[in-house]
């Protein structure tokens, strides 16, 4: 039996290389974590295509490509928008940016676009390389399913799935060549339909679908087909700006009765979301924020993975518990977690 000095001095030790351990643990992660944040730099030649450039996401997206020193082709919705304006005034500075105005749910509006890039790639010969394709463009209506117009449903199918669809698909063959990452944002929503935003979650779903069926076609060619979850960056975006139009849209098309019923529910909604739904300024997001951290990996991790989700806490205990509750329980966990008012 060993004396009472060894057996402390052995348990001394033990703690002493578990301490050493963990610390030289910390210190890796702490490199690893640094080396993957790290903003790699690329030669102008590298071109990434960027749709949904006016705010929010897009916007950011782009910044940090032409901060990267690649050059970026981006779509915008308007040229009137912030993000318009202050991309194209970064690419009269660096000479490494093209802003396009397309629109989505117009298949003319599209054709030429793609006509645009065509022209600049030819133009641009054989000294460049397209290093990724990003489809960020995305439109989201809350409301009741019984209060959505035809035009708000159309709205949300025509950019979210068949605008990003139209628009992808004739770019597939240069994406094939270059083997350039391709990139498809969708929402935990797809995941999870969410009340309030039925159509929003089902187009979200159906990208979720094609994304996974074109990243096994496209597997056979050597190029990686990306999902990225962003999480809910509603305040730091304007996808909702346009809500408290679509909410004078659907009281006008609700018939008098339907008014009648939904009165009180209606302007309660109306009111909680209003706060929250103001067009915001333009800006870059923190480099410490989250969301930046995480769609830095998704441009320009070397080996990308096929599925990058930016999630808070709250979202991480919400969906995994969704995917184990029974219906009932899930349903009442659904409606906690998106605390709107109930009727």
């Amino acid at each position: 039996m060993l004396p009472s000095w060894c057996s402390n001095m052995s348990t001394r030790n033990a703690l002493l290389a578990g301490g050493c351990v963990s610390f030289a643990a910390l210190r890796l992660f702490r490199h690893w974590r640094a080396k993957a944040e790290a903003l790699r730099t690329f030669p102008a030649t590298e071109v990434v295509i960027i749709t949904g450039c006016d705010s929010g996401l897009g916007y950011n997206m782009a910044c940090t490509c032409l901060d990267a020193g690649m050059t970026v082709l981006a779509t915008c919705v308007s040229n009137e928008s912030e993000g318009y304006k202050s991309l194209t005034a970064q690419g009269a500075a660096s000479g490494r940016l093209v802003a396009y105005v397309v629109d989505l749910s117009d298949q003319g509006s599209i054709e030429a676009t793609h006509a645009e890039i065509r022209q600049w790639f030819a133009a641009a010969g054989q000294s460049v390389h397209l290093y990724g394709l990003v489809n960020n463009a995305g439109v989201m209506c809350f409301g009741e399913a019984e209060w959505l117009s035809a035009d708000l449903i159309r709205a949300q199918l025509g950019v979210n799935v068949a605008g990003t669809l139209l628009f992808t698909v004739p770019l597939l063959e240069l994406v094939r060549e270059h083997r350039a990452r391709l990139v498809v944002v969708t929402s935990h929503c797809g995941y999870q339909a969410l009340p309030g935003l039925s159509v929003y979650s089902a187009t979200k779903a159906a990208l979720r679908a094609w994304t996974e069926a074109v990243r096994i076609e496209l597997a056979a060619h050597g190029v990686p087909v990306v999902e990225f979850v962003p999480g809910g960056f509603i305040l730091q975006s304007n996808i909702c700006a346009r809500q408290l139009r679509f909410f004078d849209a659907m009281w006008q098309r609700l018939s008098a009765r339907q008014r009648l019923f939904y009165h009180d529910y209606f302007n309660r909604y109306r009111a909680y979301l209003a706060p929250l739904c103001q067009a915001r300024p333009v800006a870059r997001f923190g480099a410490a924020d989250p969301l930046t951290r995480c769609f830095r990996r998704v441009l320009f991790d070397r080996r990308p993975r096929t599925l990058y989700c930016c999630e808070p806490w709250r979202y991480f205990f919400y969906y995994n518990a969704f995917r184990v509750l029974p219906y009932r329980a899930r349903s009442w966990l659904v409606r906690k977690f998106v605390g709107m008012p109930e009727f």
